[in-house]
């Protein structure tokens, strides 16, 4: 029988500090399960990002998977959404990515996809738990075992795919000067050519996957200052700023500040969504999740269409946008969604479609953010666990601050009303819960959220 995980579990992946509570065993087992489970012995694409222990749990993925039958491609350092785009190119079973996103350089994870390109969902996470658990899975005699091949041009297809999906041409002919700080991560190669391919000049910024992250990836405000700087000092029309895996993207303005990774989706939506409705397209849909800005409520008006909202997790927003044939989509954490390209985030296309749109509106990126209604979110992490929630959540039904207020309880609890929200939720990927408030203020918002901590008696971890 393996042995328990205590580390962070759901459909996002299975992530932990290595060493602590996640080591090569448990990476070896679970790649075995998910063999046995998901992949049912046929060929699985294996992919990583840039931390140290990268290369050591893809040697511990492949042998799992390899002991069950499965065949591994590993396609080497990649960002995530390469990996479905290959599970698709290839007609594989599935695939692995081994990243923890955002998460410090100390944790690593199993992302895992079924063979149609997306996120196992709950069913299937439970299928590959219960195979864990059990230790069933058998390793094959040695002329059973899997075979082992590397690919070298999933980058070269992936570039593709998003180049097909703009106009390229229109982006070459603006001659924009781009920043990009991949933070030493799996888009340090792949971005950069993707901006050489549309015609900009690149000013590279941490584009070393041979170094460890330069600071603390996660893409905000307190975490970019020095790349901002370097935006406005390279006189660069934007700078894009990726985490490790490069599926989520932050953008700074012109002037060298951080607009933030809620604008991310909104400008990508302005421009697909325009597009879409100028070439005469009617019914347009575009899904977000409960904690996104209703900003996107805003552009998606502006162009006859309408808003989908989703449980937080890409997995739940693909769910929704394959449900009502979403044209874009994605979370207000800088994730991108553009079915053309990926069931998935990806900052790639993200970077296109930003660019794209810039590029139409003839304008700076400054511009194109003031031309959109502008809210204020506070975000808070607190020290509760998924079981806390639920008890919270009916405290804070009851509570005199959710006074004549409508109520979601999709995913955790969003208190609405007419000019603000606030969304009280578990984090999918970490041991911890979210409050995320947005009002017309920044001091109204930050209030808002206080008041929901101080009611369900939550201790603060962060706030920004």
């Amino acid at each position: 029988m393996s042995r328990a995980l205590d580390c962070v579990v759901s459909v996002s992946g299975i992530r932990g500090v290595v060493g602590q509570n996640l080591d090569v065993d448990q990476v070896m087992a679970l790649a075995a399960a998910y063999g046995v489970a998901i992949a049912s012995g046929g060929s699985v694409v294996l992919g990583r990002d840039s931390r140290p222990t990268g290369s050591m749990f893809a040697q511990a993925c492949a042998a799992g998977l390899r002991s069950v039958g499965c065949s591994v491609v590993d396609i080497g350092l990649v960002p995530t959404p390469t990996v479905p785009i290959m599970i698709a190119h290839l007609g594989a079973a599935g695939g692995i990515q081994i990243s923890a996103s955002h998460n410090p350089v100390e944790w690593n994870a199993l992302k895992f996809f079924n063979r149609d390109g997306r996120n196992i969902d709950q069913a299937q996470l439970d299928r590959l738990l219960a195979e864990y658990r059990t230790g069933s899975t058998r390793s094959k005699r040695w002329d059973g075992c899997g075979g082992y091949r590397v690919r070298d041009d999933a980058l070269d297809i992936h570039l593709e795919r998003v180049i097909a999906a703009v106009d390229a041409d229109l982006v070459r002919t603006a001659g924009l000067t781009v920043v990009i700080d991949s933070v030493n991560g799996a888009g340090s190669e792949l971005g950069p050519r993707l901006l050489s391919r549309l015609g900009c000049r690149v000013v590279p910024v941490f584009c070393r996957p041979d170094l460890v992250f330069p600071r603390d990836p996660e893409p905000t405000a307190a975490n970019v200052r020095q790349t901002g700087g370097i935006v406005a000092g390279a006189g660069a029309q934007i700078g894009f700023v990726q985490d490790p895996d490069a599926d989520r993207l932050a953008i700074i303005d012109d002037q060298g500040s951080y607009i933030g990774e809620e604008y991310t989706l909104v400008l990508c939506a302005a421009g697909r969504l325009g597009q879409a409705a100028k070439s005469g397209a009617t019914g347009l849909v575009a899904c977000t999740n409960l904690s996104t800005s209703r900003m996107l409520e805003d552009v998606a008006s502006r162009h006859g269409a309408t808003v989908v909202r989703s449980k937080v997790g890409e997995a739940h927003v693909v769910d929704a946008m394959q449900r009502h044939g979403a044209v874009i989509g994605g979370e207000g954490n800088g994730g991108v969604i553009d079915p053309r390209v990926v069931w998935g985030r990806d900052s790639h296309i993200g970077m296109a479609l930003v660019l794209e749109h810039l590029a139409r509106s003839g304008g700076t990126t400054t511009a194109a953010v003031a031309d959109i209604p502008r809210y204020a979110m506070h975000k808070e992490k607190v020290a509760m666990d998924r079981a806390a929630v639920s008890a919270a959540v009916e405290r804070l039904r009851t509570h005199p601050l959710a006074d004549g207020a409508q109520f979601d309880t999709n995913d955790g609890l969003k208190v609405i009303w007419p000019d603000r929200w606030v969304h009280l939720r578990a984090s999918g990927t970490e041991p911890a819960s979210r409050i995320i408030a947005e009002a017309p203020s920044a001091d109204a918002a930050r209030d808002l959220a206080v008041r929901v901590r101080e009611a369900i008696g939550a201790r603060l971890v962060t706030a920004h």
